[in-house]
């Protein structure tokens, strides 16, 4: 939805960021770079970081900073400097990443070329693994294949585990699966072996992963795109919470009634159908909103200055992971994101009712 609202608003005004049908870049960018799109091809040497989204992604060449992408499939190629943090339907893998790679996935392939100098998290249906990591590697998948190097420990969980010919372990291997793994003779292991019988859960925690990266890039794409509406919006909040979650709530209950029963009418029926639009897009608008407001409360409490873009985008990043930990109490966890939801929505729309509202109030 954030690609969609994206590919409808000039983006001029953003420094070294495209959006398109198709987005190519080539050449030098000495700074951060965002991009949206169906297809986004990046052959680039990038001082900074680099956060994408779109149905097809290319993502090459030398990047100093971290990259951020989520998409239908990935393609990365050379060198990245800093962290790795990709998730989408295909990732397809053969680059050189100077950090942590964390990746959720459909399906995971670590090409031979591959080379991660700290720690990878994968998340998949499939995972397939053939370079080198000089870190630990933790695996959850479907089906996992390991060919390459791993100079730390390795954990995995999944329903059908393979070790071939070509892997080497230095440290220990931990997993769990509901039968043991298929283990070449030829496979090197230094380590302790620990084997625990199981069903595996990686389905609920890949889902997981998968969420909360992709809502860490809506929420970067959403803060680009309109930064003085949501930092408004969050301080509406602070000012009146109790407006804001009984606005919040009002839209909640009433906006897909009032898309159904236009929905029954048969001239209301498209109407129906674009205010239900509409709807989901209030929703996730909403909850990122409260994502921020999580964060600049978060921020004022252990007295961190966010006023700076990058500061801001870094603090909504964790906020989103430690909500995300937060769901997880029963019950009352689930309650603490449902009354940020509704504040959230109820100050996204107060602020939006502001904002055209003043154009009219001046003329």
């Amino acid at each position: 939805m954030l690609a969609v609202l994206l590919l409808s608003l000039p983006c001029a005004t953003l420094a070294a960021s495209a959006a398109g049908e198709r987005v190519t870049e080539r050449g030098t960018i000495d700074d951060d770079y965002y991009a949206a799109g169906g297809v986004v091809d990046i052959d680039a040497d990038i001082d900074g970081d680099v956060i994408v989204a779109g149905g097809e992604l290319l993502i090459g060449h030398r990047v100093t900073g971290d990259l951020i992408a989520a998409g239908g499939s990935l393609r990365i190629r050379g060198t990245f400097s800093d962290d790795v943090r990709i998730s989408g339907g295909e990732l397809d893998i053969d680059a050189r990443i100077g950090d942590d790679l964390v990746a959720s996935g459909g399906s995971i392939r670590l090409g031979e070329a591959t080379t991660v100098d700290g720690d990878a998290w994968l998340v998949g249906g499939e995972v397939y693994v053939a370079g080198t990591i000089s870190g630990d590697l933790k695996v959850i998948g479907g089906e996992i294949r390991l060919s390459g190097v791993v100079l730390g420990d390795v954990e995995l969980e999944g329903g059908d585990i393979e070790i071939l010919d070509s892997a080497q372990i230095a440290g220990n291997l931990k997993y769990s699966s509901p039968q043991p793994a298929v283990t070449a003779s030829a496979a090197r292991i230094d380590g302790q072996i620990d084997y625990q019988a199981g069903e595996s859960k990686y389905a609920d925690r890949g889902f997981g992963l998968f969420f909360s990266m992709t809502l860490v890039v809506a929420s970067i794409l959403f803060y680009l795109l309109f930064p003085h509406y949501t930092v408004a919006s969050v301080r509406r909040i602070a000012a009146d919470p109790v407006t804001s979650l009984g606005l919040g709530f009002a839209f909640l209950v009433v906006t897909p009634l009032l898309a159904f029963f236009l929905m029954l009418i048969v001239l209301g029926l498209w109407i129906g159908l674009s205010l239900l639009a509409l709807y989901c897009v209030a929703l996730l608008a909403g909850f990122l909103i409260a994502c921020f407001f999580v964060a600049e409360r978060g921020a004022k409490l252990f007295k961190q200055d966010i006023s700076s873009r990058g500061r801001r985008l870094i603090s909504v990043m964790v906020a989103i992971f430690l909500l995300g930990l937060v769901q997880a109490i029963p019950l009352l966890g689930g309650l603490l994101l449902f009354i940020l939801l509704l504040l959230g929505l109820g100050a996204g729309l107060a602020q939006l009712r502001y904002v055209y509202r003043a154009p009219s109030a001046e003329s």
